[in-house]
């Protein structure tokens, strides 16, 4: 059988055209969405509803895609959002969903599909990250926060693995042409546009470097064809970057080069017989 994989976020953007060139290239691929009718249209192996911030929900697809296919070979965590604003102005309920969905839904999904991976002794996790978890910005801060939370949770969850036989590897987009930006900007739209805020000029110079960035946007094939290339790839990398220039591509390798070779040497070890 061929690989199986399973998919967060698959309604637009990045989780729905990877489900789609998986599945063109012979994998068995899982799509989930919160509402499952927006995958109708999507010719995958299977359709399953999934809202990562509920368990019973994360528990059920999962136990359904191994009811079906016996195993799972990958996950990517692809589901998430962003809001943007100063912190002073993001509503903190909003901050707390959004955490909700980007890390705690990833961490749910993971601590799912980990045991059966395990038993395999093999399998990988990849977690669809972002520019913003290396480099937080004004007005961005909080999503920063959730994908710096994000790689951190992958940097340790890669050593716990790696002894099991199970991979897990970073992807790091930069800016992608879909809905993604629109979401967030719907979203706090009352603050970004609030004429009275102390923080409007702030809000006007990001809406012009955005204005500016939006015409040199790939779309999210460019991410996929990443997803893809760590999937198949013999021993992937810890990290891959998508859509990002040359010079931060030499900073940001540089920079994680060097802090993972320093943690691997600390914590390297041999899992207990029994596990």
């Amino acid at each position: 059988m061929s690989k199986v994989v399973l998919i967060t976020g698959c309604s637009t953007g990045i989780g729905r055209d990877l489900a789609q060139r998986l599945s063109q290239s012979g994998y068995q691929v899982v799509a989930t969405a919160r509402q499952v009718e927006r995958l109708e249209a999507l010719q995958v192996a299977l359709k399953l509803p999934l809202d990562v911030t509920l368990p019973d929900s994360v528990e059920e697809a999962v136990a359904r895609t191994l009811g079906q296919f016996g195993r799972i070979d990958g996950l990517v965590n692809n589901a998430g959002f962003a809001v943007c604003g100063a912190l002073e102005e993001v509503p903190l309920p909003l901050v707390q969903q959004m955490f909700e969905v980007n890390v705690f839904g990833a961490l749910r999904m993971i601590q799912a599909v980990a045991p059966a991976m395990r038993q395999q002794r093999a399998g990988q996790i990849i977690n669809i990250s972002s520019i913003a978890g290396k480099l937080s910005t004004p007005t961005n801060g909080a999503y920063s926060a959730s994908k710096f939370a994000l790689e951190a949770l992958s940097d340790a969850l890669r050593l716990e693995l790696a002894p099991f036989g199970v991979t897990v590897v970073l992807v790091e987009p930069g800016a992608i042409k879909t809905c993604f930006d629109a979401t967030a900007m719907s979203l706090t739209q009352p603050i970004l546009t609030n004429p009275s805020s102390p923080y409007r000029p702030l809000y006007q110079k990001g809406e012009q470097f955005e204005a500016s960035m939006r015409h040199q946007e790939p779309g999210p094939e460019v991410v996929s064809l990443v997803v893809q290339r760590a999937i198949e790839a013999h021993k992937p990398k810890a990290l891959y970057l998508a859509g990002i220039d040359l010079p931060g591509r030499l900073v940001l390798r540089l920079r994680d080069f060097i802090w993972g070779v320093v943690v691997k040497r600390m914590f390297d070890f041999v899992p207990a017989e029994k596990a």
